[in-house]
């Protein structure tokens, strides 16, 4: 792939590092992003809908980076490439380079690692569920990426979670929460016991991006009865 998309010195604060002291309080982390598309089409009508969003990328790896609290950059780097191929699928390739200037303090002047990943790298499976379909873009040891997508007339329903931390946007369609419409690509983080849920009422289908950690646990998925 020739086109390119790129992002260069993405600064983030987030908890990254396998110390005690790395535990406790975000540092600061730098992110170099090229991801490989076919830009003919965009370069010819002129819309952003035919091409990569890249301030919406940009929100999106700053979001993941936010959430995951990080041990190791190599981990970071994996998962962030996962999901910018599981919710962009325009893409076809991701080369990610993650400067940690804090690792190597009076020795180096950062720490870096990077990696080049492609579709074919991540295969995907999918589950059927009561709302519809999950279709699970990677697992690891310490999260579970997922796109849930949710037909017309069905509902993710009121539940909480006691294990789970959860980092949720919509990605495309329109779901309702407590009888209003839910805005398109905001980020929520659902902390432990918080209480959450989807209603499709429109015609199409609508897909959520999910970040659990740890990976999804079927029985911490602790639905209620919300009065109407």
């Amino acid at each position: 792939m020739s086109d390119t998309i790129a992002i260069r010195g993405l600064q983030v604060d987030c908890i990254i590092g396998v110390h005690p002291h790395e535990r406790d309080d975000p540092q600061p982390l730098g992110v170099d992003l090229e991801l490989g598309l076919d830009l003919r089409k965009p370069g010819r009508t002129g819309r952003i809908g035919d091409t990569c969003d890249y301030a919406r990328v940009a929100t999106e790896v700053r979001a993941m980076l936010e959430f995951r609290r990080y041990q190791l950059l190599e981990a970071a780097a994996e998962e962030i490439c996962a999901m910018l191929l599981g919710l962009h699928p325009e893409v076809e390739t991701t080369s990610l380079r993650l400067n940690k200037p804090r690792a190597l303090t009076g020795i180096a002047d950062a720490a870096m690692v990077g990696v080049h990943r492609t579709r074919t790298d991540y295969p995907r499976r999918f589950e059927t569920s009561k709302f519809g379909q999950v279709e699970i873009l990677l697992e690891t040891r310490e999260a579970g990426l997922y796109l849930l997508h949710v037909e017309s007339g069905r509902a993710i329903p009121p539940h909480h979670h006691q294990l789970m931390r959860e980092l949720e946007w919509i990605v495309a369609g329109e779901l309702w929460w407590q009888g209003a419409q839910l805005p398109v690509h905001a980020v929520r983080e659902w902390p432990l016991g918080q209480v959450h849920g989807y209603d499709n009422r429109s015609e199409q289908r609508a897909t959520v991006f999910c970040c659990d950690t740890p990976p999804f646990i079927p029985e911490d998925e602790i639905e209620i009865e919300v009065a109407p």
